[in-house]
């Protein structure tokens, strides 16, 4: 009897695994097809890419969602490629943009850490917003690390402009804030 019962342990048990091993495949397959279906829409764009660049009055037609076009491109109006290329091309430099600007504002506001590469990045990194004159977006917590330059790490330049920002930033607080 005790035989038996270890036996149907096993047999269900195998049952299971086996159930198990499927699955397991079955999502493998399913992720292997999304990846191929992926690499078939790319190809296609690229083969679209190359053949709109031999053809200079070709025409895209947008089908949208009425969740996210407006009514007019709902119909499937026909727009010149151009304006859809330039529209695509304003989200897509807005998009880099913001992401660009995300990453340095990373760096600058993740102060921990003294290592030589660490420091080195976040000078530079300063040095790039100082350039493009973004250093009001870093946050003041990290601003007055840079202003206090404990163990003087990232230079007068850096220190100076730090200290501007946050003097900029006390002045105005106190002037609406009374």
């Amino acid at each position: 009897m005790a035989e038996r019962l270890v036996e149907e342990i096993l047999q269900s048990l195998d049952q299971q695994a086996k159930r198990v091993y499927n699955r397991a495949v079955f999502q493998a397959l399913r992720f292997l097809l999304k990846l191929e279906v992926q690499k078939m829409a790319w190809n296609a764009v690229r083969e679209k890419k190359s053949e709109a660049k031999g053809t200079e009055a070709s025409r895209v037609v947008e089908v949208h969602s009425p969740a996210k076009a407006p009514p007019s491109d709902i119909s499937g109006e026909e727009r010149p490629k151009s304006e859809l290329n330039k529209d695509k091309e304003k989200d897509l430099a807005s998009g880099m943009e913001m992401l660009d600007s995300d990453l340095l504002l990373s760096i600058v506001e993740n102060t921990k850490g003294n290592d030589k590469n660490d420091v080195t990045m976040r000078r530079l990194t300063f040095d790039e917003l100082l350039r493009r004159e973004q250093l009001d977006t870093i946050d003041s917590n990290a601003l007055k690390v840079y202003a206090i330059n404990e163990g003087e790490l990232y230079g007068k330049v850096i220190q100076c402009e730090a200290m501007k920002v946050l003097t900029e930033r006390t002045s105005r607080k106190s002037k609406h804030g009374g």
